[in-house]
């Protein structure tokens, strides 16, 4: 996510001592190595894709098995008062780093994450942009995700952070506001930090997100992310002038047709190879571009066009999730409302004349990275899922 800053340190602190003392008493076997081979990344799922032990990012999350074991770590995320998405502990290895990268996809774009350090070093540094600090064990941090950032682990320490992802509501934004910018203002007075000791006689429950993608993309949300993405392309001189025409052309027209998809099919399956025939026509228009226009934080901007607007306008794998919403028949003490989408039943109609190997429900649950559902035995993203 954008933030004003590249870092900022909320006014709020946890008891560093107890957080250790829980992540020691963890099964050092629950440590799994990062899921795109970072070397020396490690992680433990506590917030996860229907409370298993995954990464995945889509469909309805829940807590892992592993805070029932740490009842402050739990204390800690409930303390944010907020809808809670993935959510880990990372271990960053000694003599290790975080590689730079940027995150730019539609899950980031509007989601934050709040960094709380559990075992850490003065030799540990997150940098971001052109900016660097050292995060303290207890504190909290969000910086922004967008530009590109990396961390360095120089110390002899396996490195610990609370990781905990939020889109954030209004109240939190407002903490957030009042939060210390190393380089611009001065440290936090201790009357200024709320402190969150731990309380074993209260219960910790907090909510989870249940819907943080899209079935299909709304003409609206789409309509914003062009915007964003244009507005950013602009920003850079150096951009060839009639590349970034021919872009913005290609972006809007997608925009455009996307909306007139949305307007004959809205979420049923009838519409979903159209909107797939639509993904993969924008993409291969613009392909050509990809090393010729840059976004403000450096990277390529048919990298964004891509991960943040077409490949999430269209997300079978949390059909499921959608097909649940049916309304319920009324009963005679029931007010008749205003009619809803009726979903799950426009799915299942459709299902039933599909010549194709139906995926299980299990499978719905899948990210792009596994195997598709046609039996191919291609992952999803190369098979029905291609983009490119």
């Amino acid at each position: 996510m954008k933030l004003a800053h590249e870092f900022i340190q909320l006014p709020v602190c946890f008891d560093e001592k107890r957080l250790q003392q829980e992540i020691q008493q963890l099964n050092q076997a629950l440590w799994v190595p990062h899921h795109e081979g970072f070397k020396g990344n490690l992680s433990i799922p506590l917030v996860s894709l229907n409370g298993q032990f995954n990464n995945l990012f889509k469909g309805p999350m829940a807590a892992t098995s592993v805070l029932q074991d740490t009842p402050y770590l739990k204390q800690v995320i409930a303390s944010f008062g907020e809808v809670i998405g993935r959510s880990r502990l990372m271990g960053l290895e000694s003599g290790f780093e975080v590689p730079l990268h940027s995150d730019i996809n539609y899950h980031w774009y509007k989601r934050v994450r709040i960094h709380i350090p559990i075992v850490t070093d003065p030799n540990v540094i997150f940098h971001c942009g052109d900016k660097n600090v050292h995060m303290k064990a207890g504190e909290a941090w969000i910086f922004d995700s967008w530009k590109y950032h990396r961390v360095t682990n120089q110390s002899e320490l396996f490195r610990v952070h609370l990781v905990i992802d939020l889109c954030g509501s209004a109240k939190f934004w407002k903490m957030a506001e009042s939060g210390h910018v190393p380089w611009l203002n001065t440290p936090f007075c201790a009357d200024q930090i709320r402190h969150v000791a731990f309380n074993q006689h209260e219960n910790h429950e907090f909510k989870t997100e249940q819907f943080n993608t899209p079935l299909v993309l709304s003409p609206g949300e789409m309509d914003g992310l062009a915007n964003d993405l244009i507005s950013d392309l602009k920003r850079v001189d150096t951009n060839p002038v009639e590349a970034q025409r021919e872009m913005i052309k290609k972006v809007e027209s997608f925009c455009h047709q996307w909306r007139e998809l949305w307007s004959l099919f809205g979420l049923t399956e009838q519409g979903w190879p159209e909107y797939h025939k639509l993904r993969q026509q924008a993409y291969e228009q613009v392909m050509h571009l990809d090393t010729v226009l840059k976004l403000t934080n450096g990277t390529q901007a048919t990298r964004m066009f891509l991960h943040c607007m077409i490949d999430p306008a269209l997300n079978v794998e949390v059909k499921d999730s959608y097909a649940n919403l049916s309304p319920q028949p009324l009963t005679k003490n029931d007010t008749p409302q205003s009619p809803k989408p009726v979903v799950q039943n426009s799915i299942r109609k459709t299902e039933r004349n599909v010549d194709q190997p139906r995926p299980s429900s299990e499978q719905h649950k899948l990210s792009r990275n596994d195997i598709c559902h046609c039996g191919s035995g291609l992952k999803f993203k190369h098979c029905h899922g291609k983009l490119a």
